[in-house]
């Protein structure tokens, strides 16, 4: 299929055929506003771009450039590292999905609305560190509060790199942390607002939400002329996704006429995405777009996507201004840590649906 992008500030261009062209970009600012109605204007951007494409660029978003560009720094610099220095965070030596995960081990979760998307008997063409939600993160916790039982053995168990062996990574990585999770509550209150909700609808269903944070390296193509996918077409499976790419495009966004859109790096943004948990709350009015990662410009390409979910145990259920005699409600409700341990069981090797005993 061909790939193409036309960038456009705010509105969705579509093709006549159907399905989008181009990824709109949001100023969202007004996020912060004190007058409703244009909190009220910016959701209103919000929910076409949710419902049309499921994914939009954001600017004016608060989280400086200097952050992002420390952000992007450590990264390079703990991928650099050895792989035995680097296998010294495995990931299989957490019980929660934590750690550093070398290429071709991450299996592709397809998408949870039976789509049929690429198969491929070999791993994604990526290397991966990942932390999970951790109090002293969150600027809405102090010092006294205590996670919540871990009844889905998601929280915690973050491995985390020594200043011996990289001096400021958790540092960087964990300010970093503390600034996306302030976004994404505002933008959660947003997407409150474009649903006809009380704003602070999901306000209570964000005390510890069930976060991840990715730090990704896509080498280039390992032979010439044959192309490995550094993430194979997939959707996200918490509510939605804030992703800070470098300069090198290998983003694309799968539209309804089965066209892939480049997603580019736009220098002062990042991108959105929504995921399953949020796409099926809404009745799939949100879009849960398909996407995929390839990186065929023969550079080093690194990215840092921050998966947003709700607490572990809220329970995702329909909303009611959602649902009609003709469109019923799409899935039962469902325990959001549930949905999550469920779909990471499928891309980590060696863990199951099931959370082990000694983690709780």
């Amino acid at each position: 299929m061909s790939s193409s992008i036309v960038q456009q500030p705010g509105g969705v261009r579509s093709s006549p055929e159907g399905g989008f062209e181009n990824i709109p970009i949001i100023d969202v600012s007004a996020l912060d506003s004190p007058h409703r109605e244009e909190r009220q204007k910016l959701a209103a951007k919000i929910y076409e771009a949710c419902t049309q494409i499921g994914f939009f660029y954001i600017k004016s978003h608060g989280i400086s450039e200097d952050l992002i560009g420390s952000l992007h720094d450590v990264a390079r610099r703990f991928f650099s590292l050895s792989e035995e220095q680097k296998m010294g965070y495995y990931l299989g030596r957490s019980k929660k999905y934590r750690g550093f995960m070398p290429l071709y081990t991450e299996q592709i979760t397809g998408t949870d609305f039976n789509d049929t998307t690429e198969e491929s008997t070999t791993g994604a063409l990526s290397e991966a560190f990942d932390i999970g939600y951790e109090l002293s993160a969150d600027p809405e916790r102090v010092a006294d509060d205590a996670l919540p039982p871990d009844t889905y053995n998601l929280y915690g168990d973050n491995q985390w790199p020594s200043d011996d062996v990289l001096l400021g990574f958790r540092e960087t990585y964990l300010t970093y942390f503390g600034e996306a999770l302030t976004l994404c509550r505002k933008l959660m209150r947003s997407f409150a607002l474009s649903l006809n909700l009380e704003e602070d609808f999901f306000d209570s269903k964000m005390n510890y939400p069930g976060v991840t944070s990715r730090m990704l390296h896509y080498p280039p193509q390992p032979v010439k002329g044959e192309v490995i996918q550094g993430l194979g077409a997939h959707t996200d499976y918490e509510c939605f996704t804030i992703l800070s790419q470098d300069s090198v495009p290998a983003l694309q966004v799968r539209n309804a006429k089965g066209e892939w859109i480049v997603a580019p790096p736009i220098p002062g943004t990042l991108v959105v995405n929504i995921a399953d948990c949020l796409s099926i709350w809404t009745n799939r009015k949100f879009k849960s777009a398909i996407h995929r990662v390839t990186n065929l410009t023969g550079q080093e390409r690194y990215s840092i996507p921050f998966f947003f979910g709700v607490d572990y145990d809220t329970t995702v259920s329909v909303l009611p201004s959602c649902i009609s005699d003709e469109e019923p409600a799409c899935q039962k409700p469902f325990k959001a840590g549930e949905f999550v341990r469920a779909k990471l069981a499928k891309a980590y090797v060696g863990y199951s649906e099931e959370p082990s005993a000694e983690g709780n």
